[in-house]
């Protein structure tokens, strides 16, 4: 059936479909055109020897035959979209589709063979014409073969004058005499190689120093790190080893000395030593060839009791105490856990101490303060004796002297020699503190006579039975 324009719905169908098919190859060259620059720009930059011609030109052969592929099922599919106006014969629609397909083809053939601009793409790189060129520049690969092959070649060339051409290194030898300087002459490698050579030489390398003789032995230090690369004018430092002994754990052995401190030579020796044990000299003092290193290994053993601690009677002369008076305070017992610590050095028993690790209960002690305002007498004591004294009074002039040759005055007394010894320390009750500087002929026993001030205080005093103690200092 026609409509208006006398056109039928098949013509129609396919000029909207040609049309739709133009606008969609128009966008598609568009976007070819604006990869091409995008990877133009990134070719220049990856691959300036890439063959562009070439390969533009596949690449464009490769979007003609995508482009008429794509207008032959824009074809099909437009033939499958139409109505059919009428029914016609089986020979006649197949003629006319086959009619159809010739049509298209002349009329939308393959697109034009893209053009490569020249400009734009460079031309292969240049072959070269030998057969020697070929083999070794011929491609981009055989090129970069080339090239590593060359840099092999230098680099064992390079490595060969570097092994064969000896290098001057100078070496600080330092004895206990002093530093001796050495130019040496060398093809080592490295540090540790430049030793080995001077040992090995041995006495070939021979020298005199504050008429001393010396040579490079294995027992020397090398300071310079064994894998410092040897280079002209490198500095080797190295330091004579001189055979000396030591006692290590008890027991004398022989060992190397260089000069250094402590430390660095039982290092050297391979000599352990943990913080407990005991050095000398000290690990920081500097050694001479005459050091004579001990090492005390010291070890410690400790155990732990549980004991119960009795309240210890202390005796103490206290001046804020009126003369002659005493106070008592009662203490009590304690129980505690105690640490024994037994220190053995070289395996011997060097003695134990104890000390309270903790109180389960503290013991307090118990007190006797003697009074002693008169004389100022302080400190604290232990009763040696005690004694009931017949005390007696007695005075003298100003400057008078005892049995001892010492002045006699308040705080001295005389004593019988046979029952308490001159020079002993007494407090007797109602008086005080007492030093025993002085006898009498009347002082006979347990007599002791006090010396007072004055005559009235002697009549005062009369004769008196009173509780006197004898004491010494507590240690």
């Amino acid at each position: 059936m026609a409509g208006k324009t006398g056109k039928t719905a098949r013509e129609i169908l396919k000029e909207t479909i040609q049309l739709e098919r133009e606008e969609i190859r128009e966008k598609i060259k568009e976007l070819i055109e604006a990869q091409y620059s995008r990877l133009e720009e990134e070719a220049e930059k990856i691959a300036p020897d890439f063959d562009y011609e070439f390969e533009g030109e596949k690449l464009k052969a490769e979007e003609a035959a995508e482009l008429a592929r794509i207008d032959f099922e824009w074809a099909d599919s437009a033939d499958d979209a139409a109505e059919p106006e009428e029914e016609p014969a089986a020979e006649e629609a197949a003629a006319e589709e086959e009619a159809a397909k010739e049509e298209k083809k002349k009329e939308y053939g393959p697109l034009p063979e893209a053009k490569v601009s020249h400009s734009k793409y460079p031309k292969p790189a240049h072959v070269p014409g030998t057969a020697a060129g070929r083999v070794l520049l011929g491609d981009k690969h055989r090129r970069t073969l080339t090239a590593a092959a060359v840099m092999l070649v230098l680099f064992a060339a390079y490595q060969a004058w570097d092994y064969l051409v000896p290098k001057t290194v100078h070496i600080d030898y330092l004895t206990f005499d002093g530093m001796q300087h050495i130019d040496y002459s060398t093809t080592a490698r490295t540090a540790g190689e430049v030793m080995d050579e001077l040992v090995e030489e041995g006495d070939r390398n021979i020298f005199s120093l504050n008429g001393n003789e010396f040579s490079f032995s294995e027992a020397d230090l090398l300071e310079t790190g064994e894998d410092v690369p040897v280079k002209n004018d490198l500095t080797v430092g190295i330091r004579h080893a001189t055979e000396a002994s030591a006692k290590i754990g008890g027991k004398k052995q022989p060992l190397w000395l260089v000069p250094g401190t402590v430390e660095e030579n039982l290092k050297l020796n391979d000599i352990a030593y943990d913080d407990d044990d005991e050095i000398k000299p000290a690990l920081d003092r500097k050694v001479s060839e005459d050091t004579g290193i001990t090492v005390n290994e010291v070890h410690y053993d400790v155990e732990e009791k549980k004991e119960k601690v009795e309240a210890v009677d202390k005796v103490i002369l206290d001046p804020s105490l009126t003369s002659g008076v005493q106070e008592t305070s009662e203490g009590n017992d304690g129980e505690g856990i105690f640490t024994y610590t037994t220190k053995y050095v070289n395996g011997k028993d060097k003695g134990t101490e104890r000390e309270v690790k903790e109180w389960i209960t503290e013991p307090h002690d118990n007190v006797l303060r003697l009074g002693t305002s008169a004389t100022g007498n302080k400190g604290e004591y232990v009763v040696a004796r005690t004694f009931t004294a017949n005390t007696t009074a007695y005075t003298a002039r100003p400057g008078a002297g005892g049995a001892l040759g010492m002045g006699v005055h308040l705080g001295t007394c005389a004593v019988d020699p046979k029952f308490v010894a001159l020079r002993s320390e007494l407090w007797i009750e109602g008086y005080g503190y007492a030093y025993a500087n002085d006898t009498g002929g009347a002082v006979k026993g347990n007599v002791v006579d006090l010396y007072m001030n004055s005559k009235g205080q002697c009549i005062s005093w009369g004769r008196r039975n009173m509780t006197a103690y004898v004491i010494v200092p507590a240690e």
